[in-house]
């Protein structure tokens, strides 16, 4: 039996449900992202190279996929510098990840920090989008964050002004979100040429100061980084265009708990108690996440602007 079978054809289910299925998709794609792929490479890069190459290989796989007859549908908007302010989002998150290391915050704390984005994006979902945002979907998310807090910790930097750095990784991707689900009209083609054309344009002039040249085993992991990274970016696209943020936000929950999971391999079994009973949290809230989809998902578009 395929997956789409045990839980039904994604394109045929209802927008909400389809949205909650497409977003823990881009989830799980996240996860594999960032711990497991990334984790392969055998030498160290600088991180400007590697998001460099990302979306190198990102813009590459777009061309070969829906450009090679029609390049100039890649690029043809109407909206050329939301497009470019939605694409600095996908710079300003790993900036902001190096920046908060290099100020002496926590790996943790910085990831802890960075969960409160699914509060953001109900919050601009309501204020921005004009959604209609369920109480269940705001319970679901000071759940989520908690639970981030659980398993982290908040461990505070010596320099307060540090914390900037992770809640502006959160905004980032609230916005980017937001954004997304405002040019849910445009090709998925054109969004997704447009994501990675202003973070690759910036970039290229600082390659000869950073670059460090791969083996072909690392080379092999950029490709595969940009791979991956791609297919969840269209993911997000497409769970934007299904559904109001503000019905589905509380899925991306899921990164967390998979990212805990691969790093709670081999742990001891106080810690997988005590960080587990966290995970019961993430449970909730991806229940309550899927009733959601399933119940308000069409209340929230009553107030969104076209």
């Amino acid at each position: 039996m395929s997956l789409w079978s045990a839980v039904g054809d994604p394109v045929r289910l209802e927008g909400g449900r389809r949205a909650w299925l497409l977003l823990a998709v881009f989830a799980l794609s996240w996860t594999l992202l960032e711990g497991v792929v990334g984790a392969q490479f055998q030498h160290p890069y600088h991180l400007l190279q590697i998001v460099w190459c990302r979306y190198a290989v990102h813009l590459l796989a777009v061309w070969v996929i829906w450009g090679r007859r029609h390049p100039a549908q890649l690029w043809r908007t109407q909206r050329p510098v939301f497009h470019v302010m939605r694409s600095l989002c996908m710079l300003v998150m790993p900036l902001g990840f190096a920046m908060a290391l290099y100020g002496g915050m926590q790996m943790h704390t910085v990831w802890a920090l960075f969960w409160m984005a699914p509060l953001l994006i109900l919050v601009l979902a309501r204020l921005w989008l004009r959604e209609l945002v369920p109480a269940s979907a705001w319970v679901a998310a000071v759940l989520g964050s908690a639970s981030a807090v659980l398993l982290l910790g908040l461990h505070w930097p010596a320099h307060a002004f540090t914390v900037l750095w992770p809640l502006a990784m959160a905004a980032s991707f609230a916005v980017y979100m937001a954004m997304t689900r405002q040019l849910r009209s445009e090709p998925v083609q054109t969004n997704l040429f447009h994501t990675a054309a202003a973070v690759f344009l910036l970039l290229t002039p600082i390659m000869p100061w950073v670059w460090t040249m791969p083996t072909l085993h690392d080379v092999a992991v950029l490709i595969a980084i940009g791979l991956v990274g791609l297919l969840g970016l269209w993911v997000l696209d497409r769970a934007c265009e299904a559904a109001p943020v503000s019905a589905t936000a509380p899925v991306l929950y899921l990164h967390l708990a998979g990212m805990f999971a691969i790093e709670a391999w081999g742990g001891s079994v106080a810690l997988l108690a005590r960080q587990g009973l966290s995970l019961v949290l993430v449970a909730i809230v991806l229940v309550i996440a899927w009733r959601m989809s399933a119940q308000g998902a069409p209340n929230p578009t009553r107030l969104e602007r076209h």
